[in-house]
């Protein structure tokens, strides 16, 4: 009797194991992130995802102003909780003093920095194709449309290319290893094309 109230109690503990807190930072005033990643949550998994407030799109603001809200909802990024600081590079080489002083800042405070080059988008580019070629924001809108035409900002694109998932996450290493043999520093603009978005849908997959 006493080796079965042993085993429900155990059980009672998996239950009441509070879910893991995911705060994710995104620029601006945008959606189209947060759309996106809100797929991946639907009140059965072991995480919770939540996005900063404010709207700065300077990728240091953005960064500062996630270690300030981490504080204030108590996530406790040593023992589990996740937090991700989302933001294209754009094309602009004068923005990589930025980045970097972002993505040092980031490391300092157990943040995770996802990039993307130039701009979120080309994580849904590699749903379909794998390019090196260095593109604008609206070369990789443009490259999308021509196999989704109905793309917009802001837009759910999600169930139209999630059974090309597994290939966008091997597309994005192979790309993040061209970049790293030809000697650019990923999360900066001269590693164009690249995103780092993989890493948080590796994350958000592997536990569901």
């Amino acid at each position: 009797m006493s080796k079965n109230r042993i085993i429900s109690s155990d059980r009672v503990r998996q239950i009441r194991k509070p879910k893991t807190k995911i705060l994710i930072a995104v620029k601006g005033k945008n959606k189209t992130e947060k759309n996106y990643f809100n797929n991946f949550e639907n009140g059965q998994k072991p995480y919770n995802i939540s996005y900063a407030r404010g709207t700065n799109t300077d990728p240091l603001n953005l960064v500062t102003m996630l270690i300030k809200e981490i504080k204030e909802l108590g996530l406790d990024l040593q023992n589990g909780d996740m937090a991700y600081c989302v933001f294209d590079t754009d094309t602009n080489q004068e923005k990589n003093i930025i980045i970097n002083k972002a993505i040092e800042l980031a490391k300092k405070n157990r943040i995770t920095v996802i990039t993307s080059s130039p701009c979120f988008e080309i994580w849904f580019l590699l749903h379909y194709i794998y390019t090196t070629a260095s593109m604008s924001n609206d070369d990789v809108i443009k490259a999308l449309k021509q196999h989704y035409p109905k793309y917009e900002k802001n837009i759910n694109i999600y169930p139209y290319i999630k059974e090309n998932l597994n290939e966008a996450i091997l597309r994005s290493k192979r790309l993040e290893q061209y970049h790293l043999n030809n000697n650019h520093t990923i999360g900066n603009v001269e590693a164009n094309p690249n995103t780092e978005v993989y890493k948080v849908i590796e994350y958000l997959t592997k536990n569901n």
